[in-house]
């Protein structure tokens, strides 16, 4: 690089530091278990909706991309219309962890902080709210345990595995990807593996597109922020264990056991169709990685029949963190909730 762009990348050096800034909505750990810990907000109204809210963070990213700053913050934005807030942040595992699977994220981890938000609360039921990866393992709890799900919301969700695009073209094809080879090596897929797979989806916008937006911005100190703290988060993965990479890329992306009925949790069979409850489906029309067609399926194969999907022109990363999404979104995903409390 020469030195008249050093020189203009200087002021993005500086805000490095603000990066680390990211996650800060006030909080209380109320339930630990293993490395996971449950989190539960602070209220930001004098009155809260009568029933509470357990958002589940993804298995691969840090769940901060959640709460990344007070003005891109889902998390805020529903404690904004009054809702008792948890978030399950599933915690960085050890090799000692590679021998977990769906059984201990669904039927345990998942399970143990439902119940325990129920715990905290008047109520039998409460909002299940998955993103991504968190969408899926929401998605088999609802249909393991309905009576303890009041409406499921779901955010870019994986949950139907025949789509042909996104992350699929890569993790769908046995002959291209020896997932035997990653566990067998690593105990846990790596953290950083999975970060660089994510970026050959796209590799100009990750490589090369993102910093060129930058430089034209360099002078924005607002644009400038965000994108550092969003940098920080797009490259801070954490590892998946071994046997829950296996599941999710063998029973779901492969072989699609969950629509099709034939996934089993903790010695039961996973139907959807026992989801019959108000499910609200997020999903971004620009999304590269999690297209539409990879949760639009579900909607037809549960029993439910009050089900809405708001199709957002955005990708991702920008469902969570958008300008856009945070000034049309949110308050309709919100409202949706307030509507079913």
């Amino acid at each position: 690089m020469n030195p008249s762009l050093l020189r203009a990348f200087g002021p993005f050096r500086s805000y490095r530091a603000i990066a680390t800034d990211v996650g800060q909505t006030p909080h209380d750990v109320v339930y630990a278990e293993n490395k996971l810990r449950l989190l539960h907000y602070e209220p930001l109204t004098e009155w809260q909706q009568d029933i509470p809210i357990l958002l589940v963070s993804a298995i691969i990213n840090k769940p901060y991309i959640l709460d990344l700053q007070p003005e891109r913050s889902v998390v805020r934005r529903f404690l904004e219309h009054g809702f008792d807030v948890y978030l399950v942040d599933w915690g960085a595992p050890s090799r000692f962890d590679s021998t977990l699977g769906i059984d201990d994220y669904v039927a345990r981890y998942l399970e143990n902080c439902v119940d325990d938000v129920l715990d905290h609360s008047t109520c039998d039921a409460i909002h299940l709210f998955g993103y991504c990866t968190g969408g899926t393992l929401s998605a088999i709890f609802a249909a393991l345990y309905p009576q303890k799900v009041r409406t499921l919301g779901l955010l870019a969700p994986v949950l139907s595995f025949d789509a042909n695009e996104g992350i699929f073209r890569l993790w769908g094809c046995e002959e291209s990807y020896d997932l035997k080879r990653v566990v067998d090596v690593c105990g846990n897929a790596p953290g950083e593996l999975l970060s660089l797979e994510f970026s050959l989806i796209a590799p100009f916008e990750y490589h090369l597109g993102c910093y060129l937006r930058l430089y034209d911005h360099l002078d924005d100190e607002e644009y400038v922020d965000h994108f550092a703290r969003r940098l920080r988060w797009g490259f801070d993965s954490i590892d998946v264990p071994g046997e829950l990479y296996r599941q999710f890329l063998v029973d779901l992306y492969r072989e699609n056991k969950l629509l099709t009925g034939r996934l089993t949790v903790d010695g039961r069979l996973v139907d959807v169709a026992n989801i019959n409850l108000p499910v609200l489906n997020v999903i971004g029309s620009d999304d590269q990685f999690i297209p539409p067609e990879a949760s639009l399926p579900f909607l037809d194969a549960i029993s439910s029949e009050d089900t809405e999907v708001i199709d957002f022109p955005t990708d991702h990363v920008g469902l969570s963190v958008g300008e856009a999404s945070h000034d049309s979104l949110w308050p309709r995903v919100c409202d949706w909730f307030e509507g079913r409390s």
